[in-house]
């Protein structure tokens, strides 16, 4: 949920389906969850481009204008905002391309910097069913995580229809529970959203009186219960380890205290503590990363990978992202050796991108398939567009 950045739209041309847009948008806020009859009756379609990313787009205007009437009798939660979108790049024609959803096309001209044919199309489409923020309370609202699988292909959201989390797998159109129906007070104790790296498992973690972690494996949706765990840190390819934690809080920057490399049958494996921020386990489980900044003139900014198992410190790299002053905030792995790191502006709201680091090297590029910008919340999928 602390992933955050922001985007400007490549140019478009040949906008298609218009009017299907605006009569998507009359379905746009359904308020009443509770009221399974008045729910938004949507049955995905085969679809098979992979999601570059999913976003919720800069200054959504329903955080900013919802208001529910003082005498409305709805009892929280209510699914407020449904402001998530899913960023595709496919060649027209090919596959399967209807999602099930209404959505605009734009086929030619540029992708960034680079011309396109006039069958190389970019859309956004945007996911009815996938609840952006929720009301707790009359006086507490809460943004809603959406996570995309490596590959592009599985997505994880809290679904309006289900008012539970569910696991999508887009070209077989299938979708699967991954939480049971979900109250104000179990997504007050919402925690942490993940997919494995290869996309066969989900992990939903809840702090509370009953900490919990969750992990289904898609294939066959079956639900295991690790109790004791509040967050998770990251899975990796079959879900053969996992990084979790027992302490929370309400506050995402506070550390993860202790943690627990876990078997998916709950077997401890590794137990440490004394890493501030870590977090995000490669896709074979043998390490964490986490990113430390200095303190004095320089300020300089350092990613450290920990054994999973040991906590022991493997490489501590210096970043070196830009010639100018920026944040690093860690993200996720792009593959084994490369992590993804987001170089943030020192002035709240900006962003210079995304740029994969080389865990051995500390060598970095930026990734030019990714804007400077893409939303006001971002979920990488797919991120290397198709040529």
């Amino acid at each position: 949920m602390r992933r955050t950045s922001k985007h400007g739209l490549a140019r478009w041309a040949g906008v298609l389906g218009v009017l299907c847009f605006l009569a998507g948008g009359l379905l746009y806020l359904n308020r009443d969850t509770n009221t399974r009859s008045d729910a938004w009756e949507w049955n995905p379609e085969p679809y098979d481009p992979p999601v570059q990313y999913a976003f919720v787009p800069e200054n959504a205007e329903c955080h900013s204008w919802f208001s529910r009437p003082e005498d409305e009798e709805t009892e929280p939660p209510l699914i407020t905002c449904t402001e998530w979108r899913l960023r595709v790049n496919y060649t027209r024609g090919r596959g399967n391309q209807s999602i099930g959803i209404p959505y605009a096309a734009g086929c030619g001209g540029y992708r960034g910097e680079a011309s396109v044919g006039d069958d190389d199309c970019t859309s956004d489409i945007q996911l009815y069913d996938a609840a952006s923020q929720v009301e707790l309370s009359r006086s507490e609202r809460r943004g809603m995580p959406l996570r995309v699988s490596r590959d592009g292909h599985r997505v994880a959201y809290l679904s309006k229809k289900y008012l539970q989390l569910v696991g999508w797998d887009l070209p077989s159109a299938q979708m699967k529970p991954i939480s049971p129906r979900l109250d104000a007070r179990a997504l007050d104790d919402l925690r942490g959203v993940e997919i494995s790296h290869d996309g066969e498992f989900f992990a939903v973690s809840f702090a509370g009186s009953q900490p919990r972690l969750l992990i289904t494996e898609f294939s066959t949706g079956k639900t295991t219960t690790l109790p004791g765990f509040c967050g998770v840190l990251g899975l990796s390819n079959s879900a053969s380890r996992i990084a979790a934690h027992k302490e929370c809080s309400d506050d995402d920057l506070t550390p993860a205290g202790t943690v627990t490399i876990l078997k998916r049958d709950g077997t401890v494996v590794g137990e440490w503590t004394g890493a501030q921020f870590v977090g995000n386990l490669s896709p074979d489980g043998r390490f964490l990363v986490a990113i430390h900044s200095s303190i004095g003139a320089d300020d300089d900014e350092y990613l450290i990978t920990h054994d999973a198992v040991t906590g022991k410190i493997i490489k501590k790299l210096r970043l070196r992202l830009l010639s100018e002053p920026s944040d690093a905030i860690g993200y996720a792995w792009l593959n084994k050796s490369e992590y993804i790191v987001q170089a943030e502006t020192p002035e709240p709201g900006g962003s210079f991108g995304y740029y994969r680091v080389n865990v051995e090297s500390g060598a970095s590029r930026r990734i030019r398939d990714l804007g400077l910008n893409p939303g006001e919340a971002v979920s990488l999928g797919s991120v290397f567009i198709e040529s």
